[in-house]
């Protein structure tokens, strides 16, 4: 299969060094392969706050969008697919209820890395691309939703500026504020009215989640 054309970054500050684009719809097949190979049990748990199993996560996959306020990020070791991050910035959202249809300033967030380069900043990198291009999308503000247990994410998201604002059911949910001084921005492309009424997603079950 043609890799889809797409503007690609360099991360040099990671061990190994790694590339990061934006994923198509064909790309599917990759991204199921990389959750159920690069990542065990407990990452998927604290991926989707449920245990996952091959059949959950084809589906999953299934129903992921690639347009319409939903962005899909990879990150590569080589040809090797070693992170996912989904941004999703779409009116009906219940983490982002001030979005409207052609008027997108709020979007959540998911990241995952495969298990045997965690702590390699794999996951800095990605996030730091996702939350850059988000801002200069024209976003204001990004939320997460993580785990209590799942520290690593908790700490990685502080480090990169998001600040926790409330707890529910053993979930922490956590923002970042565009920066006062980020250039201007160029508005993300809002859902149409036919797309409206059929696309919701929510962080709460699934780390954002669109279908």
């Amino acid at each position: 299969m043609a890799r889809p054309h797409s503007a690609t970054a360099m991360s040099e500050n990671v061990s190994p060094p790694i590339s990061i684009r934006t994923l198509a719809a064909g790309e599917r097949e990759a991204i199921e392969r990389f959750f159920l190979e690069e990542m065990d049990d407990i990452s998927l748990y604290w991926r989707f706050f449920r245990t996952m199993t091959p059949m959950t996560v084809h589906a999953y996959v299934a129903q992921m969008r690639f347009d319409n306020g939903c962005v899909v990020f990879g990150a590569f070791y080589g040809e090797r697919l070693v992170g996912v991050a989904e941004l999703s910035a779409i009116p009906g959202s219940e983490m982002c209820a001030e979005n409207r249809p052609g008027s997108l300033s709020c979007a959540e967030l998911g990241i995952a890395v495969s298990n045997q380069l965690h702590h390699k900043g794999v996951g800095r990198a990605l996030l730091d691309y996702l939350l850059r291009h988000g801002w200069s999308r024209g976003l204001k503000r990004i939320q997460l939703s993580s785990l209590h247990d799942n520290r690593p994410m908790l700490k990685l998201a502080e480090r990169l500026g998001f600040k926790p604002l409330r707890e529910e059911s053993g979930e922490v949910i956590m923002q970042a504020l565009r920066p006062a001084d980020w250039p201007q921005a160029m508005p993300l492309q809002p859902l149409s009215a036919a797309a409206d009424s059929a696309v919701t997603c929510t962080a709460r079950a699934a780390n954002v989640r669109c279908r």
